[in-house]
């Protein structure tokens, strides 16, 4: 997906083509894939309050199974978040704030975002979903926190930008896919369970994004793979039995104890 700058209605009509397109029971859309990412000022004036149903997703009402889109969305008390939401039949069902807020380099949401504060998994049909946005994916804890409720399926929607275009990569025009790659792969074997990583194409002023969207299976193997440059729909079918069978030799979270984790990060931030 490559959205308009600041054109919601534009990029939700073109997320509503897909989702119809797809007809899948997730439809999976990049970072701010509703306004664009390099919104800045304009931030407050595009956000939404999804406290009740915007007559904005009005077009996404019919369209099959969930779509999970990157919105900006608004408290109502002047803070506005870097969001991603899960509608269906065009109303919010969950609602995920990106926590971590990058503010290197072309990036500074800090600036413009709150930052979100917590992370909770969903329930669709009878799966257990996690979602993270972008930077939110390079934090190991949140990847643990949602491991450690049960997930099956963590998505992840990115608006990252293409780094190391005259290395490349093996997997695409940039190097910096790789790395997207391997903590993908990496995850979804670790913890058996799905990751679906969408990330935009296109270009905004300077930056080129990446794209290289990805879905990975729960042993680690990439199950689909987009384009660099392109906008496409990625397809793979989850299996269940695959995911239980997947956990039996590599994940050990039936064995792990978080409580440890918590006390020891709980001794380590009070003692320094």
């Amino acid at each position: 997906h490559a959205p308009r700058l600041g054109d919601p209605d534009a990029n939700i009509a073109s997320i509503a083509v897909a989702a119809r397109t797809a007809n899948a029971d997730i439809l999976l859309t990049p970072e701010l894939s509703v306004t664009g990412y390099d919104v800045r000022d304009a931030a407050a004036a595009l956000a939404l309050p999804l406290d009740s149903w915007p007559p904005a997703f009005e077009p996404l009402t019919d369209a099959p199974g969930m779509v999970v889109t990157g919105v900006i969305e608004s408290d109502g008390n002047g803070l506005v978040y870097n969001a991603a939401i899960a509608l269906q039949q065009g109303r919010v069902k969950h609602v995920h704030r990106k926590i971590y807020l990058p503010t290197y380099g072309m990036f500074d949401e800090m600036r413009y975002f709150a930052r979100g504060r917590t992370v909770e998994p969903m329930a669709y049909h009878g799966w257990r979903v996690g979602i993270l946005v972008c930077e939110d994916f390079w934090h190991p804890g949140l990847i643990y926190t949602l491991a450690s409720a049960g997930i099956d399926l963590l998505l992840v929607m990115a608006a990252g930008a293409g780094r190391g275009v005259w290395e490349g990569g093996s997997h695409g025009d940039f190097a910096s896919t790789e790395a997207w790659t391997r903590i993908a792969e990496t995850t979804a074997q670790q913890y058996g369970m799905y990751v679906a990583l969408a990330n935009r194409v296109g270009v905004e002023g300077a930056v080129t994004f990446a794209g290289g969207s990805l879905i990975v299976g729960p042993t680690g193997e990439v199950l689909a793979r987009g384009p660099s440059h392109e906008e496409a729909i990625l397809h793979a079918t989850l299996s269940r039995a695959s995911l239980l069978r997947a956990r039996r030799p590599y994940f050990h979270g039936r064995d792990d104890e978080p409580s440890i984790v918590i006390r020891e990060l709980t001794r380590l931030t009070q003692h320094g």
